[in-house]
């Protein structure tokens, strides 16, 4: 309990408590502040240990590491409250206009609560949105307080600025009986464009992470490599700093730097997404007293369909694909052991083990991601027939019946399919919804989701569809702007490491082959390993990275990885090694 009554930390305490319950942590601010002394205790411990076992001994080493391991815990415990603050703070931004957007379509048909506690059921669509308006419905129906306390409550501790300035004019539109549809309106186009600024900002921000990763991970290594050259031609020892690092350094500054990243990316929704919902349209004279097992079979079924349909459980979640990931690589790795003189260097099998072990995932991936942007593309014109449709003042289910036909890609087999269904018997609700687990896309179900919302509450979709339309297209826009830009940092990580292999190439075929000529003493072969095993290390990382500045997604760098590998490969094995 002593520690309990300390507060250790140098931040002010309340201040740390709105950071703690920005970040959704539980933990006091003073056993917080007991924990990150703790930590950082023990990084210090961990500091001595790896400078005792694994460094080469160096006067006041001892201290120096344990100082450094101890203020890097200390600080990381206390930055990871923040950095999640932060990162709640981006995700509920990212949202909000969809959430808003929702507001304004059943606003006029629902009361206002029931619009917050329909977005906290809809966790799924609407992230750490919903998490917030969830501390509305927790203060309203455990706590016993009225609409406006909620919000007050909410708009005191919530770690996003926008969502705060929401809240603050709902209430005075509220109170004042104002128009809810014109004011969430308006708030939807500030908020539009106020994202579009942040956008800018964010690249600008990739922009010097690129930067900053070509000049200490690609240009350092280039001169760290002719230093060692140079002074093995000297005669020289090489001390231990430059291969900490090559091996230490670059390895781990880069995961820092992907992490970072990683937060701040604004990334694709490629999940699966599901509705759960009874099919309550089935007569009775269908229904046995078998029915009860078939959820248990279903159970057991899903581990057969994996080892007899494995594209169907790829497809249904392309994690899955590392399964194949790991029998290929496991396969290679029995070919290498079996012809180890293939290959002139180990780090041969090592690119070719990195390339075989992404291609599925990778393929698998792509696949996913390719179908999502076909459908999001299809989506607005889809919006377009049913708003046309409906202006004629035909029902919902005459609209899909009518446009089922037309040929707008991806989407037209499923049109068939939500018709199919309604007559064998479904409710259009019913139909809808299994469109939506069909297709599996979240920004498709929160599109879908609206629709079937306002039907259940209003004749009138019309409003709700124009609102729809204009919200896809918007985000299909934020996504091109995100890549259009995007493409540039691509085009610098791409040419940054093929600078790398040119140099490596120009210095081995040319000046330290040379020098051979003059009879001057070099190690050559080791040289080359070296070169070999620094571009490796930059292939992944560099390939990662162009991921992350393309679209967002570490997963979209598995390509890139692939192609600087494959380029590695060919230059040290093939060119300069002589191998195959």
């Amino acid at each position: 309990m002593v520690g309990v009554e300390l507060y250790l930390l140098p931040i002010n305490r309340e201040k740390f408590k709105r950071i703690l319950r920005g970040a959704l942590l539980t933990t006091p601010p003073n056993l917080f502040s007991v924990y990150s002394i703790l930590v950082a205790l023990s990084g210090g411990v961990v500091g001595l240990i790896v400078y005792s076992l694994f460094l080469p001994k160096m006067k006041y080493g001892e201290v120096f590491f344990s100082l450094s391991f101890f203020l890097i815990f200390y600080l990381t415990s206390i930055l990871y409250p923040m950095i999640k603050m932060r990162t709640r703070k981006t995700k509920i931004d990212l949202k909000l206009p969809h959430a808003i957007t929702y507001m304004q379509s059943l606003c006029n048909s629902m009361p206002l609560y029931e619009v917050f506690k329909s977005i906290f059921q809809e966790k799924d669509l609407y992230g750490e949105v919903s998490e917030e308006f969830g501390f509305i419905v927790r203060d309203v129906e455990l706590f016993g307080e009225n609409l406006i306390n909620a919000m007050v409550n909410l708009m005191n501790t919530t770690p996003s600025e926008n969502l705060k300035e929401l809240l603050e004019g709902l209430i005075v539109v509220f109170e004042s009986g104002g128009d809810l549809q014109n004011y969430f309106a308006t708030k939807s186009y500030h908020y539009r464009e106020r994202a579009k600024k942040q956008l800018e900002i964010h690249l600008k921000t990739l922009e010097i992470l690129s930067e900053v990763f070509v000049v200490v991970f690609v240009a350092m290594p280039i001169f760290l490599i002719v230093m060692i050259s140079t002074m093995s031609l000297l005669g020289k020892s090489i001390g231990y700093e430059l291969f900490v690092y090559l091996y230490f350094f670059i390895p781990v500054g880069s995961m820092l730097l992907i992490y970072v990243i990683d937060l701040m990316n604004i990334k694709e929704d490629l999940s699966l997404t599901r509705v759960e919902r009874k099919k309550l349209y089935y007569p009775p004279s269908i229904i046995s007293e078998k029915s009860a097992e078939i959820p248990k079979k279903v159970e057991k079924r899903s581990f057969k369909d994996f080892i007899y349909l494995p594209f169907k459980a790829v497809k249904m979640d392309y994690y899955n694909s590392i399964y194949f990931s790991v029998i290929v690589t496991s396969v290679l790795s029995l070919f290498f052991y079996f012809n180890k003189t293939l290959f002139r260097f180990v780090e041969s099998f090592v690119s070719l083990a990195t390339i075989s072990f992404c291609i599925p995932l990778l393929v698998a991936f792509e696949y996913r991601a390719r179908f999502v942007r076909n459908v999001e593309k299809e989506i607005p014109e889809l919006l377009r027939q049913m708003l046309n449709l409906k202006d004629i003042g035909l029902t919902l289910q005459s609209v899909i019946n009518i446009i089922k036909d037309s040929k707008i890609g991806v989407l037209s087999r499923e049109l068939k399919m939500v018709d199919a269904d309604i007559g064998w018997g479904a409710t259009i609700i019913d139909a809808l919804v299994e469109f939506i687990n069909r297709v599996g896309i979240s920004s498709v179900r929160r599109v879908i989701s609206l629709i079937v919302k306002a039907s259940n509450v209003t004749e009138n979709v019309r409003d709700i569809l124009l609102i729809s339309i204009e919200d896809f297209e918007y985000e299909l826009k934020m996504k091109s702007d995100r890549f259009t830009t995007g493409f540039a940092y691509l085009v610098i990580i791409y040419v940054s490491f093929f600078t790398f292999l040119y140099i490596a190439y120009s210095m081995q075929s040319s000046f330290l082959a040379g020098l051979t000529k003059l009879n001057v003493p070099i190690n050559l072969s080791g040289s080359l390993s070296l070169m070999y095993r620094i571009s490796l290390i930059l292939a992944l990382f560099s390939g990662i990275l162009a991921g992350q500045m393309e679209k967002g997604h570490i997963l979209n760098g598995l390509k890139h990885v692939c192609v600087f590998m494959l380029s590695s490969f060919i230059l040290f094995e093939v060119i300069l090694g002589g191998g195959l």
